[in-house]
């Protein structure tokens, strides 16, 4: 379960839900991230079966299955009777996958917040309501909370006034022993020289430049440039997205460029 604010989601939205009936007609599904109208309970929902595939369905039991976690599209929602419903063939892989990941990482971000409710002797709720909402209120995905979190914790927490340092200091140490960033790498040799005479420190001032390519390198985002032997450079970078690496890289590759054809010099970068 992932906390919400709401007792529902809203129409068109994405979400995960548990399979917990299966009928000739219609599954039934709890909205496990929300609360719906009964205190205690989850709210439900429903998919009739003309929303589980496009195909023939000859038995739908062959599409979904009890304790199934499965990502939803919401159709219609009536907040006063609590009904819910739904549909699973309106979700494509690609829908599927993203939703999925991003609810992981919701779950990630709870159960930091209970370490923090467990260290501090207070209840989920109350962590949520004095950490856990007005951190997300800043951020547009769990995603990007959990890894700012890691990665600019103190600055995050700074003025968030509902807690007391000591509690902040706390939840930055449960943030640095169980978050870690995956990150992609690029890496290669570079061979560069120059006939000048003042060819070594064209050589310096053409790796700085590269170098600073990147402005503010921080853990999960950075270059390395390092000697191997003359002319041969080694550099790496690094990345949380495969993308940005290669952007970086393009730009790299740019700037060597620059200053090889301004000093006439010559340049080759080898891939690992």
């Amino acid at each position: 379960m992932v906390r919400s604010k709401t007792q529902f989601p809203e129409e068109g939205e994405f979400i995960v839900g548990k399979v917990t009936e299966v009928e000739n007609q219609y599954v039934y599904v709890d909205l496990i991230d929300y609360n719906g109208l009964n205190p205690g309970e989850t709210a439900r929902g429903m998919i009739h079966i003309s929303e589980i595939s496009s195909r023939w369905i000859k038995n739908i039991r062959q599409f979904v299955r009890i304790g199934q976690r499965i990502v939803l599209k919401v159709l219609r929602v009536d907040p006063v009777k609590g009904h819910v419903d739904l549909s699973l063939r309106r979700v494509n892989s690609a829908q599927r996958s993203v939703r999925m990941k991003e609810w992981k990482y919701a779950l990630k971000y709870e159960n930091l917040l209970q370490f923090l409710a467990d260290t501090t002797n207070k209840t989920l709720d109350e962590i949520y309501e004095s950490v856990g909402f007005p951190i997300l209120d800043k951020f547009k995905s769990y995603q990007e909370v959990v890894e700012d979190l890691k990665e600019n914790g103190a600055e995050i927490l700074k003025n968030l006034n509902s807690i007391s340092e000591d509690v902040k200091q706390k939840f930055l140490d449960i943030v640095n022993e169980n978050v870690k960033i995956s990150t992609v790498s690029i890496s290669g040799n570079i061979n560069l020289s120059y006939l000048n005479e003042n060819g070594i420190d064209l050589i310096k001032e053409t790796l700085i430049a590269a170098k600073n390519v990147l402005k503010n390198p921080r853990e999960t985002r950075y270059l390395t440039l390092s000697y191997i032997s003359a002319p041969h450079y080694r550099l790496e970078i690094v990345s949380k997205d495969y993308l940005d690496a290669e952007n970086i890289l393009s730009e790299v590759r740019e700037i060597i460029e620059s200053y090889v054809k301004k000093y006439n010099g010559t340049y080759e970068f080898i891939r690992d």
